[in-house]
């Protein structure tokens, strides 16, 4: 029976997807000349922020690193909001008295920059970013983490994603893994991952915890 459930954030609760493509861009285009090809984008989705920087210059990302925070700050609000459904959807689970968590390959100020801007700081019992953890996904550290906080077993919990990271992650941690169909991969990309499950819509997640307290 899940009574855990744990999110990825950005491209899950929250849709960064065109913000972080139009900032990495902007960066390219200014360090490089030119925009990363899809696939390229595709390939940095996920992926920490010192990574995303060093594909576009090496020698220069720590300092693009802080220039990038400061871009992004300055366009979060008015270029980020929840995917549909969402915010409702958290906020039902937490009346259900279950375990809520967030695990995410994002900073501790862009997690609550992000979480303040959705209205939603109350809804968590645990939130950690790449700073609370030793090794970010695919690694599993923070769902692991999270587990023992909670002081559950793996297949008690299950995690909801976007990226090849988070069921990578899932499924070194052994807990069940759940794409969201508004993932910027392709269908293919994400049948190829196998995950236990994929979201089409928010409220299907209920219909998901609802069949595991029949199958328990």
């Amino acid at each position: 029976m899940i009574n855990t459930v744990i999110f990825d954030f950005d491209g899950t609760i929250i849709n960064t997807n065109s913000l972080i493509e139009e900032g990495l861009n902007h960066f390219s285009y200014m360090h490089r000349g030119y925009h990363f090809t899809k696939e390229e984008m595709l390939e940095l989705t996920g992926k920490p922020l010192e990574t995303q920087m060093a594909a576009i210059d090496k020698q220069l990302s720590k300092l693009l690193v802080e220039q990038f925070k400061v871009w992004y700050s300055n366009h979060h609000n008015q270029k980020t909001s929840a995917f549909p459904g969402m915010i409702e959807l958290l906020r039902f689970l937490r009346r259900l008295n279950l375990n809520l968590a967030i695990v995410t390959n994002n900073s501790r100020p862009s997690l609550e920059m992000g979480l303040k801007h959705l209205g939603i700081e109350d809804v968590f019992h645990i939130t950690l970013s790449r700073d609370e953890v030793s090794a970010t996904k695919p690694e599993p550290d923070g769902l692991i983490k999270v587990l023992n906080k909670f002081e559950v077993h793996p297949h008690d919990a299950i995690f909801i994603g976007d990226t090849d990271n988070d069921i990578l992650a899932a499924k070194a941690a052994g807990i069940k893994s759940v794409m969201v169909a508004w993932s910027i991969l392709d269908e293919n990309s994400i049948k190829a991952l196998s995950p236990d499950h994929i979201l089409h819509e928010s409220p299907q997640l209920l219909e998901l915890l609802a069949q595991s307290i029949v199958a328990a």
